[in-house]
């Protein structure tokens, strides 16, 4: 079952531009129906990759969090995933990037 998309009207592209413009350009980058974003923890070194889909980079775009809030997977209770998406998403890892696949939770 998929997610509706809660914002139809905003185009990928506007997405895009839109996250660019808040993480940079070089951080974000697009693959079919998902944007992986490139995110620095404030006291590390190095990047680390997660993906989101199109619908969560649309929300990302549209709602006020910080890079650290989505590395530490603080997700409001409104994300598109539902909140399960925090506790059964596997933690991003600091070293060899992993990107993290988001999915509905099972019932």
């Amino acid at each position: 079952m998929s997610v509706p998309d809660p914002y139809p009207l905003m185009t990928v592209a506007y997405t895009l531009e839109a996250l660019k413009v808040r993480f940079g350009a070089e951080n974000v980058m697009h693959e079919e129906s998902q944007v992986t974003l490139k995110l620095q923890y404030p006291s590390r070194q190095g990047r680390t990759s997660m993906s989101l889909t199109i619908e969560q980079a649309k929300f990302l775009a549209t709602n006020s969090l910080s890079a650290q809030d989505l590395l530490d997977q603080k997700y409001p209770a409104n994300w598109p995933g539902g909140a399960h998406a925090q506790s059964t998403v596997p933690r991003p890892v600091q070293s060899g990037a992993v990107p993290v696949q988001f999915s509905l939770g099972k019932n």
